[in-house]
């Protein structure tokens, strides 16, 4: 791998910092399940098990492939969070002790025999209207409903406190525990809830991308990784001159362009924009031109001090991916998942 490439700095200490916040929401007898899906968001799933065990009560995935590479580094509670659908997986939940959602009539049959042996989630849908039972389901599913098993659903506008949407829910789901003679315990909030709501952290909440944080607006929850590359390449243009392909943007007047080693091939999004804010030397610049397979242009007229070899930070703690994501209309969600292998990752601690 040149030394000029891309690198992805993750920063634990961040990341350990984000979950003390987040924990100031919620009272000591609710359960902490750290969302550590499609490898830690590109956190690195291995390292954030090996290096926060001890500051989560759990953790949750979508894949059984991951939920056994957590289960060799540790024994804390780990929750399928999309369930399993077929008796080989049935078998590898119960061996390993899983925990898992039921959300669909495909799945009772199969989870029917292992409920003494497992906890099971069940999902019904209040209004998001993407996995789970329908309300008027309930009795179907009232075998499952005990108070060894967890009741849940998804807010899906938690990260925007006004929404109408979020009282309608949770007054749903509400109305469906209160349904029940045998009381489940309860799960409803992610990070975005456990901020906005945490009256309803109930017994168990489910904080993923706030871990890394990525919700904008809350200024504690710092970025955990600086994405950046080096400048390979110094260019003077005049006036009127195109660059990049597609010539999408020309010079207003004679300037400097930093061209920089990392593109769309590392996961950088082939839609930013121009105006896209960057920081070299801790002083800003901004993206000018189109984004290559290879490179990024950046405008470095304003600055005096920019050499050959100098880093470029495209998001840090100190410059949120946040910014980066409102910028271009895009989430933080997708920016941190689709860093590419290609990108040299280097693990710390502050």
């Amino acid at each position: 791998m040149s030394k000029e490439s891309a690198e992805l700095h993750i920063n634990f200490s961040v990341i350990q910092d984000n979950i003390s916040y987040l924990k100031t929401h919620i009272s000591d007898h609710t359960n902490f399940l750290s969302v550590i899906k499609a490898n830690a968001y590109g956190h690195e799933l291995e390292e954030f098990v090996s290096r926060l065990n001890d500051l989560t009560d759990g953790f949750a995935v979508v894949r059984l492939d991951e939920a056994m590479k957590i289960r060799k580094i540790s024994n804390k509670p780990i929750l399928l969070m999309q369930g399993v659908y077929q008796q080989n997986e049935i078998d590898q939940v119960i061996e390993h002790n899983l925990m898992t959602v039921l959300h669909t009539h495909e799945q009772i049959n199969l989870y029917k025999d292992i409920q003494s042996k497992t906890k099971i989630w069940i999902k019904f849908n209040t209004g998001m209207n993407r996995l789970g039972f329908q309300m008027s389901e309930a009795d179907q599913i009232q075998s499952f409903i005990n108070d060894q098993n967890v009741l849940m659903t998804h807010l899906a506008s938690s990260d925007v406190p006004s929404d109408p949407s979020n009282q309608k829910q949770m007054s749903k789901f509400q109305d469906l525990y209160e349904s029940f003679s045998t009381k489940p315990e309860r799960s409803i909030l992610n990070s975005s809830g456990v901020i906005n709501f945490p009256s309803h952290a109930y017994d168990w909440v489910r904080c993923g991308i706030g871990l890394y944080g990525g919700v904008s607006g809350v200024s504690e929850l710092k970025t955990a990784v600086t994405f950046k590359s080096k400048i390979i390449s110094i260019n003077k243009i005049k006036k009127g001159d195109a660059v990049g392909y597609g010539g999408r943007i020309r010079a207003k007047q004679d300037m400097s362009i930093a061209v920089v080693y990392c593109g769309y091939a590392d996961g950088f999004p082939q839609s930013a924009l121009d105006g896209t804010s960057v920081r070299i030397n801790d002083k800003e610049a901004k993206m000018f031109g189109r984004v290559s397979m290879d490179l990024i242009t950046i405008d470095i007229t304003h600055l005096n001090d920019v050499k050959f070899g100098d880093w470029v930070e495209f998001w840090s703690p100190q410059h949120s991916i946040n910014k980066f994501a409102d910028y271009n209309k895009l989430i933080s969600y997708e920016l941190m998942t689709r860093i590419d292998r290609r990108v040299r990752r280097v693990i710390y601690e502050n």
